[in-house]
């Protein structure tokens, strides 16, 4: 069989000139683009972050044809659990529940299947903070379920699950609660030499692009904010100190390296405060002189089964009593 070169050399031609074109749109699409309520920063390395009020996305980006599509990265389940090993707490367990949300009286928890009640009480309207329960008897496993995701106005598909975390050698926990508004679809923009537009309006309105530089005076706090995220989604620890103060809520990134560790204690101090000075219990939410390790760990999910609950919640929140 003869093949036809010249037939085929256009096709090529096309296609290299196609591949060329991409890698030239994707060479030149890095930059910060200003839209109406929101700032999206495109970085080099495919990553991209939007920044909103109360809001703080990260994702990666690809580029098909003339279309930029950002994947934001939404939680991997609606609980994560951090783990620690307490000497000062003898018998039974006790967990923090954190997380925006966490109120939501369709919160179910306890061990499966006897012992489940509701984390709040309905219409609970005046949450504390740290809310930390102690139990009495260690539980073989935390089991959690949302029992009703409410629609968080995107549209994304989040599977209800019912998800278990053995607790082994350990007895205090951190629940962070993962609420639906953290979900995101991906946004879509197309290229134009002019900037960006959004790629589901009719409008054409185009978003120019400037540099990191002319739209941020101090790029530390920008590579904070980068940071904050990977802390509160992606972490395999959290530092804690007594009053439950997480390391993702501070101003900035606490190195380890800089502490001492102790191993009687299971904490981690400030080398440079004198002992007699340390405040193992201090209540103050800003002391960082003493740090809990938590470690992430890992469980399981199923398909969520009908519970019978405990008549009691584990919180009372009311205001009005």
């Amino acid at each position: 069989m003869k093949l036809n070169f010249k037939r085929m050399l256009l096709p090529l031609l096309v296609l290299c000139t196609m591949l060329v074109q991409a890698q030239k749109d994707a060479g030149n699409i890095d930059g910060v683009y200003k839209a109406k309520g929101a700032v999206f920063i495109i970085n080099k390395n495919k990553t991209f972050l939007v920044i909103a009020y109360a809001t703080l996305i990260k994702g990666t980006w690809s580029i098909e044809k003339d279309l930029l599509y950002l994947k934001p990265k939404n939680p991997e389940a609606k609980f994560y659990v951090y783990a620690h090993k307490n000497p000062d707490i003898k018998t039974g367990m006790r967990i923090n529940f954190a997380g925006d949300g966490i109120g939501n009286s369709n919160i179910i928890v306890g061990e499966f299947p006897n012992k489940m009640q509701s984390l709040f009480n309905d219409a609970a309207n005046c949450l504390s903070y740290p809310n930390v329960h102690v139990f009495k008897e260690k539980l073989s496993a935390i089991t959690l379920i949302e029992n009703q995701n409410y629609e968080n106005g995107r549209g994304v598909d989040i599977p209800k699950l019912m998800y278990s975390f053995p607790t082994g050698d350990y007895n205090d926990f951190i629940v962070q609660h993962m609420q639906d508004s953290l979900y995101h679809n991906d946004f879509i923009f197309k290229i134009t030499k002019k900037g960006l537009s959004e790629a589901n309006r009719d409008s054409g309105e185009i978003i120019k692009k400037s540099t990191v530089k002319e739209e941020f005076s101090n790029e530390k706090e920008l590579d904070f904010m980068n940071q904050s995220f990977d802390m509160a989604f992606d972490s395999d620890y959290k530092l804690v100190n007594n009053a439950y103060n997480m390391n993702d809520d501070m101003n900035e990134k606490i190195d380890l390296k800089s502490y001492k560790y102790d191993k009687q204690k299971n904490v981690y101090v400030n080398p440079a405060v004198p002992v007699k000075e340390l405040n193992y219990k201090s209540k103050d939410y800003h002391d960082n002189n003493v740090l809990m390790k938590f470690d992430r760990i890992t469980g399981t999910s199923q398909a969520q089964v009908a519970v019978k609950k405990l008549p009691k919640p584990l919180f009372i929140a009311n205001c009005n009593n």
